[in-house]
């Protein structure tokens, strides 16, 4: 439960996600039917879900800017998104056996920075945007998912 939301493992991702109030800016972005299938057509993944709250921060014109650039808004919710169910437990035993961080790669091949702060498990990107998982182990079809409150991009095409 998140709210009034109520999530299963017997439901996707995106069926767990799309009426949810806190998500409906994700949910149309995954509208997106071969972004949708790509994240329904893998073994077991873990997704860093992006709260609504993460884009209504920005102003509205970086807001409109990243929600206006499919590329990138694909391309970011695939970077938030990992082979392997990989529950907060799990993640915090990886940044501790390594000495205060580990990396985790993603579906597409990149390096995502995790980390633990006050107990609380934070993503870094390249950039060192950084974002709070604010909600951890939820159950979805083929994996888990973790409620983030920050956007997290893949690294720069050159």
């Amino acid at each position: 439960m998140l709210g009034d939301s109520e999530f299963t493992s017997s439901k996707t991702f995106y069926e767990n996600i799309e009426e949810a109030p806190d998500f409906m800016i994700l949910a149309k972005i995954l509208k997106n039917e071969p972004l949708r299938k790509k994240l329904e057509n893998q073994e077991m993944v873990t997704i860093f879900a992006v709260a609504d709250e993460a884009f209504l921060n920005l102003p509205k014109k970086s807001r409109d800017s990243i929600l206006g650039n499919t590329t990138l808004v694909n391309s970011m919710i695939k970077y938030l998104t990992v082979p392997g169910r990989l529950d907060s437990n799990s993640l915090k035993t990886a940044v501790e056996k390594n000495g205060g961080k580990a990396y985790l790669t993603t579906i597409e091949g990149h390096r995502l920075e995790i980390m633990e702060n006050a107990g609380q498990l934070m993503l870094i990107d390249e950039h060192k945007n950084i974002a709070r998982v604010i909600a951890p182990d939820y159950y979805h079809k083929n994996g888990f998912f973790h409620i983030i409150d920050g956007l997290i991009f893949p690294p720069s095409e050159e």
